[in-house]
């Protein structure tokens, strides 16, 4: 994803390393692509996360679209998922994907900065993969993420290229989640006014 913050008026658009050019974009989905084919790495993130069949799940900063198939086969068709990022190339990617596999349960979402037109608390599950470590303003994020929940949802952060200790820096600065849970790959939230157990 690439979320990004020069203000123009109430609007968010970007800046930074936030504002990915198309051609870094285009680089880091064919390096994401050779991961995939020859090491498996989606499959392993994907398998590490906590969605079951039926939930509404949103892959905020979805970037090559990577995990859209394998969210929008585990939901199933009473499921649901939405895409989310600001890079028009990452919408298109999952428009794509969405006709080659006959996705009728995904959607794509165009963020503008960091709002999305998702309603709010609507999602089982919303997952942040390999992202937030580029985020500028991570409160702003995690806002929205923690708009877009159930009261009884997680959020899922994975730290990307930073230390874990900055990763859960972020979250707490926020002041919105209670982190539940860690393991090696992710940093697994909920909204902070709801009692924060571990899964069952």
């Amino acid at each position: 994803m690439t979320t990004s913050h020069t203000s123009t008026g109430n609007r968010i658009s970007g800046h930074g390393r936030e504002n990915i050019p198309n051609l870094f974009f285009k680089m880091m989905t064919f390096l994401m692509k050779l991961s995939d084919l020859f090491a498996g790495q989606s499959e392993r993130n994907f398998s590490r996360l906590p969605i079951k069949e039926g939930q509404i799940v949103v892959d905020y900063g979805c970037g090559p679209a990577r995990y859209i198939k394998d969210a929008s086969e585990t939901v199933g068709p009473n499921g649901r998922v939405f895409a989310v990022d600001i890079h028009p190339m990452a919408i298109r990617n999952v428009k794509r994907k969405i006709d080659k596999y006959g996705l009728s349960n995904v959607e794509a979402i165009q963020a503008d900065g960091y709002t999305c037109a998702i309603p709010n608390r609507i999602a089982d599950v919303v997952y942040a993969l390999d992202m937030f470590h580029m985020i500028e303003q991570p409160t702003e994020l995690i806002r929205e993420l923690a708009r877009i929940v159930m009261y009884h949802g997680i959020i899922v952060i994975e730290d990307g290229h930073q230390p874990r200790a900055k990763t859960l820096e972020k979250i707490n600065n926020s002041g919105l989640l209670c982190i539940c849970h860690e393991n090696k790959y992710h940093v697994v939230c909920k909204l902070k006014e709801t009692k924060c157990l571990p899964p069952a």
